[in-house]
């Protein structure tokens, strides 16, 4: 019985041997074929796999090397393989063609008994020459070249090291990179990242799943991702991102912006074109500095705009919107969240469903309105029109009328100027102080229903007091523009203010 067994072990350890000594084997068949060409023309290759590796110099030469192995297998398995592995050599006039294909389908080329074929190409051409590399299954890289360059892969990187003309860059799945194109570029490619350091013309820029990183366009760019994020640093022209699922930014564009995403953070350094429109389904968006319009919108998230030169229009289904100078007109609405603008020269429209409004100053006319949460304006130059259902309201200079209406707060108003023209404050839940400069000239209706009404200023009565409630009517310095406050409960006090704005320091004020 032990002899047997060591018989059988004896055997198993020589079929091992011979299992491995096939396997090692290793079968290769070069090609070589040179060209003499000039400087501006043509390398064509078309192969139905393997990597194309090209190289440049000085040079008048095309040097093809063709590289199969045979990992495995006899050595007339290996001849059959590279007989059915066709490769053609050609030259027309200043373009030289490498053509592969395989002539019969062969099985599966990994199973034992049936190794496969592996290719390689590397070439040499001259610096200045044109490109156009295909493979149906491997890496193309391509050295410094000063002509154009389009190469295509199925699998496998794409590597360009400077092209100096307009290079175009597709892969079904792979990476794609370009150090620097001197004319335009496209890159496209199915999965992997798109990396590109600067192109000089246009650049577009498609990935079907994965990261889009670019440093440099001098030129318009347009970049779309289905998953990833979108990385731009300096852009010369206009630019349009669009993403899926996933984060955009872009440092500066010398032109316009277009910015949407299904669903990650929006960031927006320096736009400096016409308008700027930024637009997410589903997070925050954020933008530094426009010197032209800027349209922003978003399901969920915080819309956060720094500085613009331009009109500027937020909405937001649910988080905050926050403004901090606008030079032109400002529309804002959001469903829930505050509103916050620092400054805007043009008129100002802000609702809010369900938060705080506060605005620093406004230049021109201002119209806003919240469902809860309080309306604090600093500085108010046009007239204010201000609606509240549940919440304070507060105007510290007012330069214009004011009209305000809230179903429960109070009403604080300072007009630091006289009033130019009628104002109006009511409300139905809580009490109402107006200050006014000591010569300001004002028809005086106030009204308290479950109050009291007094005045800090002499007021020439017409009617004193009723007989439900408080009541005041009468002129202040000889009269003016109609002030009419009314409260259905709460006091109303009407204040002089320490001092009033003159026409001088208020001009000052706007430079």
């Amino acid at each position: 019985m032990k002899l047997r067994v060591a018989k059988l072990a004896g055997l198993l350890a020589s079929l091992t041997a011979v299992v491995l000594t096939a396997s090692a084997a290793v079968h290769e068949r070069n090609l070589e074929k040179s060209f003499e060409v000039k400087p501006g023309g043509k390398l064509l290759i078309k192969v139905d796999q393997g990597s194309v590796v090209v190289a440049t110099g000085e040079a008048e030469r095309v040097q093809v090397h063709v590289f199969h192995k045979v990992n495995g297998g006899s050595k007339a398995r290996a001849e059959e393989l590279f007989a059915n592995h066709e490769v053609t050599f050609g030259q027309d006039g200043n373009t030289v063609s490498v053509m592969v294909k395989t002539l019969k389908k062969q099985g599966v080329s990994w199973s034992f008994g049936k190794p496969g074929l592996e290719a390689s190409y590397q070439v040499n051409i001259p610096r200045k020459f044109n490109v156009e590399l295909h493979t149906a299954g491997g890496d193309i890289v391509l050295d410094e070249l000063e002509g154009e360059a389009n190469t295509h892969t199925s699998s496998g990187a794409i590597k360009l090291s400077k092209v100096a003309g307009k290079a175009e860059a597709r892969n079904s799945g792979g990476d794609i990179s370009a150090q620097e194109v001197g004319g335009e570029m496209i890159a496209r490619t199915s999965s992997g990242r798109i990396n590109i350091h600067k192109v000089k013309g246009r650049l577009e820029a498609s990935n079907s799943g994965g990261d889009i990183d670019v440093e440099a366009v001098d030129g318009d760019l347009t970049a779309q991702t289905s998953s990833g994020r979108i990385k731009v640093g300096v852009v010369g022209g206009d630019v349009e991102a669009k993403n899926s699922g996933g984060d955009i930014q872009i440092a500066s564009a010398d032109g316009s912006a277009i910015a949407e995403t299904s669903s990650g953070s929006i960031h927006l350094g320096r736009i400096k074109g016409k308008s700027t429109n930024a637009k997410n389904s589903g997070g925050s968006i954020r933008i530094d500095k426009a010197e032209g319009d800027v349209a922003t919108q978003t399901s969920s998230g915080a819309i956060r705009i720094g500085t613009t030169e331009g009109n500027v229009e937020a909405k937001n289904s649910g988080g905050d919107i926050a403004i901090q100078n606008a030079g032109g007109t400002v529309v804002v609405r959001t469903s829930s969240g505050s509103i916050e603008i620092g400054s805007a020269k043009g008129r100002v429209e802000a609702q809010d469903s369900g938060g705080d409004i506060r605005i620093g100053e406004s230049g021109s006319e201002l119209a806003v309105r919240t469902s809860s949460g309080n309306i604090v304006v600093k500085l108010a130059r046009g007239k204010v029109e201000a609606k509240n259902s549940g919440g304070n309201v507060e105007i510290s200079d007012a330069r214009e009328a004011v009209v305000v209406q809230t179903s429960s707060g109070a009403i604080k108003v300072h007009f630091l100027t006289a009033p130019k023209s009628d104002s109006r404050l009511e409300v139905s839940g809580g009490s109402i102080d107006v200050g006014l400069p000591k010569a300001a000239g004002v028809e005086l209706d106030a009204h308290s229903s479950g109050g009291s009404v007094r005045s800090d200023l002499p007021v020439t009565m017409e009617v004193r007091g009723s007989q439900r409630g408080d009541k005041m009517q009468g002129t202040i310095n000889g009269g003016g523009p109609t002030l009419l406050l009314r409260s259905s409960s709460g006091d109303i006090n009407v204040k002089q203010l320490a001092a009033a704005v003159g026409p001088a320091e208020d001009e000052g004020s706007r430079k």
